[in-house]
């Protein structure tokens, strides 16, 4: 089963923000395996090629948060 999407979650601890697995996994992945091909130009939306040809999209559906919150990860094509 392919991943089609990875949700980002963010716990605050003693006043410091811990993220998950998947914010972890979500990093490894734009910084190893994926190229950015588009971004918004607001900054908050931005398109990534996988190496299969898969297209990706990247945002921060909690913007309310500092720092936009936590990464939200989709495979849309």
């Amino acid at each position: 089963m392919k991943i089609k999407e990875i949700i980002g979650k963010w716990e605050f601890i003693n006043g410091e923000v811990i993220t998950d697995a998947n914010c972890k996994l979500i990093a490894a992945m734009i910084k190893n395996e994926l190229l950015e091909i588009e971004s918004s130009a607001d900054g908050w939306t931005i398109k990534y090629q996988g190496s299969q040809g898969e297209i990706w999209e990247l945002s921060y559906p909690e913007s309310h948060l500092q720092g936009g919150g936590p990464p939200k990860l989709v495979r849309i094509k």
